[in-house]
C-alpha cells in the first residue's frame, strides 16, 4: 500500500503555519523599520538673494601740503634824530657906532709914601724825633697736639709694620695666604695694650691670628704729653699686608 504523499511530509506541513507566522511578524517588522518619517519644520526657512554692492572706489586724498615758514619782519631800526644846530644870536647894529673919544681928564701926581716893612718871625724849631723802640721779635709757637697725636699715630704703625711675620707651618707652605688685615688695638696711657681685634678680615684665619700676634708682641712708647686730654685709654687702627716669601 504507498503512503499519501502528505502523510510522508507531515511533519514538515505541521510546522507550516508556525513558519508563515514569523515570515509575516519579520515582514512586518522590516516594513515598520523601512518607514521614512517625514520630519516637517514648523517654522519655514526663507531664502532670499541679494545682489552683493560693488565695493566704493577709494578716493586718494592728496598729502597735505608743509605748512609755509612765516618770516617775521625784521625790527628796522629806527633813525636817531639829530638835533638841529641852535641858531647863532645875529648881532645888533650899534645905532651910534661912531663915538666921540674925549680925553681922560688928568690925574694929580700922588705924594710917595713910605712902605712898612714887616717885622722878622722868629724861625720855627723841629721838632725831636722819637727814640727808636725795640722790636719784640715772634717765639716760636709750640707744636699742636694734633701734629703730635699724628705723628705718634705713625710711628705705631711704623714699628708693627716692621715686627710683623708671616705665619709659618704646614697649612702656610701649602695655602699660601695673602692679603692685609686691618687690626684694632686700645692702648692705655703708658703705652700697654688693653684689648685687641680685627676690624677687617683677609678672609684668612692664618694672616689674622698673625696680626693678633703682631700686636701683643710689640712694644708701644707712652703717650706724649698733651695728646688725648681725659683720656685714659685710646683706640688704634693698623693696616698689615702678608705677603708670602719664595
Amino acid at each position: 500500500m504507498q503512503t499519501p504523499f502528505l502523510f510522508r511530509f507531515r511533519e514538515s506541513l505541521a510546522g507550516l503555519p508556525s513558519l508563515l507566522v514569523l515570515l509575516a511578524l519579520v515582514l512586518a517588522g522590516v516594513q515598520q523599520t523601512a518607514r521614512l518619517v517625514r520630519h516637517e519644520d514648523p517654522k519655514p526657512v526663507q531664502i532670499a538673494l541679494f545682489e552683493e554692492a560693488p565695493p566704493a572706489p577709494k578716493v586718494e586724498t592728496p598729502p597735505p601740503e608743509p605748512p609755509k615758514k612765516v618770516e617775521t619782519p625784521r625790527p628796522v631800526a629806527k633813525p636817531i634824530p639829530v638835533p638841529a644846530p641852535a641858531p647863532r644870536p645875529i648881532p645888533k647894529s650899534d645905532p651910534n657906532p661912531i663915538e666921540q673919544v674925549r680925553p681922560a681928564p688928568e690925574t694929580p701926581p700922588v705924594a710917595a709914601q713910605p712902605v712898612a716893612r714887616p717885622a722878622p718871625q722868629p724861625t720855627p724849631v723841629a721838632p725831636a724825633a722819637p727814640a727808636p723802640q725795640p722790636v719784640a721779635q715772634p717765639t716760636p709757637s709750640a707744636p699742636s697736639s694734633a701734629n703730635v697725636e699724628a705723628q705718634y699715630v705713625g710711628k705705631l704703625r711704623a714699628h708693627l709694620n716692621s715686627i710683623k711675620r708671616y705665619p709659618t707651618g704646614r697649612e702656610a707652605s701649602q695655602l699660601k695666604p695673602q692679603g692685609k688685615v686691618r687690626v684694632w688695638f686700645v692702648l692705655r696711657r703708658d703705652g700697654s695694650v688693653v684689648d685687641v681685634g680685627i676690624d677687617e678680615s683677609s678672609n684668612s684665619m692664618l694672616l689674622d691670628d698673625a696680626a693678633r700676634k703682631t700686636i701683643n708682641r710689640a712694644t708701644f712708647a707712652a703717650f706724649p704729653d698733651g695728646t688725648w686730654p681725659g683720656e685714659g685709654t685710646h683706640r688704634f687702627t693698623a693696616d698689615l699686608e702678608f705677603i708670602p716669601v719664595g
